[in-house]
């Protein structure tokens, strides 16, 4: 151990039927569905579309004043922006500080977040004659960019670190932590907030997908299962707080390493996944911080529930840790998206947040949906293990993955 090791010390969230992470714990341990079917969002059977999803209930009420801000700019802002702002408070106050003493600090804010083309509508007509319509535009403009999500979160609490938001599409959040941690190595920071956050509120977005077969039509998500026929749309606003050890009051977890790649150019096209680049993405990220694979006692998968996506990555995973190891002992696989479905640029970090809750409860919370496993992948079933029921586990060496 060292006092330079990266610790995640805080986290906080909000996600399918929780308000927060011990809502979601107990949702996860007790094996409940989170995605739900109702008209909160839109009427029933609009497109033609299911309204299965895994929604964020409660995402109206807002503390404008506890942040500072002004009321013109709160009305304006997403609910994303400003569940960004309370959990991200919430994640510093969960490490045991008060955020206050982090004003003026070289504290960096990533923010894993999904982009969509042509999902915020138009502005009001503009008014050239009238400087209060030119002034209102320009506000409505400035104030519902995701662009700010993370400068946002750095003004209202006064950081001078790096902000940025970083879209990777489904693998953002994740994309932002290494790029977090690897900031805190070259002492670049002194502390990191690293949020994943994702949000549906416009109906053709899930027609399109379903129409393509990207989504499930059922709106069931069975990762993993044989009768899996596309991934569930989820929605989470999730926050990390990362410090060095020396700094750290608690101590979720160790971070060892953080990695990321990409597939370069392949026949079957940009979208297909690649096993081979993501084994040679966890083959990179253990040696490079001298970690035996045979010692990986859990893996947290990115797995949608996708025809083409799943296979590629539980073959890289048997690949990397059991066929090139010799691995005969069970590897627990974990599928968050089974729980709640599939939240994007926010799956990531809820990923890891579900891995920092197995460690505080030495169990890990069982995946659902999942009945037979689905012949593509049959066979790497042993050694890799799908938790159907509460597996207690000793905290160890966990991977967590996220892909396009």
């Amino acid at each position: 151990m060292s006092a330079d090791d990266i610790i995640l010390s805080g986290m906080s969230g909000r996600f399918p039927l929780a308000v927060n992470t011990d809502e979601f714990a107990k949702n996860l341990f007790d094996g409940i569905d989170m995605v739900t079917d109702d008209d909160s969002r839109w009427p029933m059977g609009l497109y033609d579309i299911s309204n299965r999803m895994g929604k964020i209930d409660d995402y109206k009420l807002f503390d404008s004043t506890f942040f500072g801000l002004m009321d013109q700019m709160v009305d304006e802002i997403d609910p994303q922006s400003r569940m960004l702002l309370e959990t991200s408070y919430e994640a510093m106050c969960d490490a045991g500080l008060n955020p206050q003493t982090l004003r003026g600090s070289r504290t960096g804010v990533y923010v894993g977040v999904s982009q969509y083309a042509m999902t915020d509508g138009y502005p009001e007509d503009v008014q050239p004659d009238s400087r209060e319509s030119l002034q209102t535009i320009m506000l409505q403009n400035l104030s519902n960019m995701k662009t700010f999500y993370a400068s946002r979160i750095s003004f209202a609490n006064d950081f001078k670190g790096p902000s940025m938001i970083v879209d990777t599409a489904c693998s953002a959040s994740l994309t932002a932590m290494c790029l977090a941690v690897n900031d805190l190595k070259l002492g670049y920071t002194d502390s990191a907030i690293v949020c994943g956050t994702h949000m549906v509120f416009e109906p053709f977005i899930n027609q399109y997908q379903q129409e393509l077969s990207v989504c499930s039509p059922r709106g069931v998500s069975a990762v993993l299962d044989q009768e899996a026929d596309g991934f569930v749309k989820a929605e989470a606003v999730c926050c990390l707080f990362l410090q060095r050890r020396r700094d750290a009051r608690r101590n979720y977890a160790h971070v060892r390493s953080a990695r990321m790649n990409v597939d370069g150019h392949k026949k079957m096209g940009m979208f297909f996944p690649s096993s081979e680049a993501h084994e040679q993405l966890m083959r990179t990220s253990y040696e490079d911080c001298n970690i035996d694979p045979r010692d990986m006692t859990y893996f947290e998968c990115h797995a949608t529930g996708t025809k083409a996506g799943d296979p590629q990555e539980i073959k890289a995973i048997y690949n990397t840790y059991c066929k090139s190891t010799g691995r005969t002992d069970p590897l627990p696989i974990g599928v968050l998206k089974s729980n709640m479905g599939h939240a994007e640029a926010g799956s990531g970090v809820s990923s890891v947040i579900k891995m920092m809750i197995s460690y505080e409860n030495e169990c890990i919370p069982p995946n659902i949906n999942l009945n037979t496993i689905k012949d593509e992948i049959a066979q790497y079933f042993p050694p890799l293990l799908a938790i159907k029921e509460k597996y207690p586990y000793k905290p160890g060496i966990f991977v967590c993955t996220s892909t396009v």
